[in-house]
Parts: structure tokens; sequence; C-alpha cells
């Protein structure tokens, strides 16, 4: 298996502890972790990559994945598998859970990647998300304020699932 990169926007650190956890699971592997204040260009030299993002507002991208969103969308995804990891707050924004993740995916699919690690809704509690496609999240979806007694497992089983299939 080639490289996996895995790229992360944070503001309040919440993020960056759910990368954390994913690298436990990837230990043994080879990865390296990204923070895209610093940028994407790294995405175009790696054909496994994992995108992480907290939902903001509505919807809305991290601060970090918006200032470099315009060079993200550049980027041919050809060849390249991709899993998706969306954090957010299925109470409080039950109206645009986890829609950070909806944003990456649109770029990601039109332009050529092959998309891992869809997930079942079930056990969630929020109202609608356009980060669903056939009953399913299109990546993992975490929420830290109201079911982080259920983010380890989850990560691992996701983690679990996507590996075969990564370049």
């Amino acid at each position: 298996m080639k490289k996996i990169g895995i790229f992360y926007g944070t503001t309040s650190g919440i993020t960056a502890g759910i990368v954390d956890e994913i690298e436990f699971y990837l230990k043994g592997k080879e990865y390296q972790v990204y923070d895209v204040a610093e940028g994407v260009e790294e995405m175009k030299n790696l054909e496994n990559l994992i995108l992480v993002s907290p939902t903001y507002g509505v919807g809305e991208l991290q601060r970090d994945w918006e200032k470099t969103f315009e060079e993200f969308k550049g980027i041919d995804f050809t060849g390249k598998v991709v899993g998706i990891v969306g954090v957010g707050n299925q109470l409080a924004f039950g109206e645009s859970y986890v829609g950070a993740m909806r944003k990456l995916y649109d770029v990601v699919s039109r332009k050529g990647a092959t998309i891992v690690g869809f997930t079942s809704t079930e056990g969630y509690r929020y109202e609608e998300t356009e980060s669903v496609i056939d009953d399913k999240f299109i990546g993992l979806a975490l929420d830290e304020s109201n079911q982080d007694n259920e983010t380890p497992d989850r990560i691992k089983a996701w983690v679990e699932e996507i590996m075969p299939k990564f370049n």
C-alpha cells in the first residue's frame, strides 16, 4: 500500500484530536499528516487521502479549508482514493450536520476520485444533512459534543473498512 496523506483543518483543536485517533489506528502503515493551513499542494503527490473537516455555521468548511479551497478545487483526483471525515454537532446544528463533508466530496468526486468509507446514519439524531447519499453518510460523521463516547469505535471500524480499498 502506498503512503496515506491525512489533510485536516482545525480551529478549536477538536479535529486535531480526531486526527490523533485516526493515526492510532494507522499504526504500522505509512502515512503523513498535513494541516491545510499550510496548503494542499502535497495532495497532488499522494494516491491515498483522508480529508478531515469540522463544519461551521450552516454547513460551512473550517476557515483553513476555506482559505485553500480554490487550490484544492484545482487538483486532479483521478486515480486517487479518498476517505472523508466530518466533525459536527448534530443537535445544535441538526439542519446542516457535517455539511463540510459534502463540500469536499463534491470536489473530489467531480475531479475523478474513488471515494471510500460511506457509513450508516443509524445512531445519529440530526434533522437533515446534504452529506447523505442513499441513506449513508458520504464519509465518517463524528459528533464530539454529543457522542464522543462513540468516536473511538467509529474511527476504528471506518479505518478497518477503508484500508483494503487504498492503493
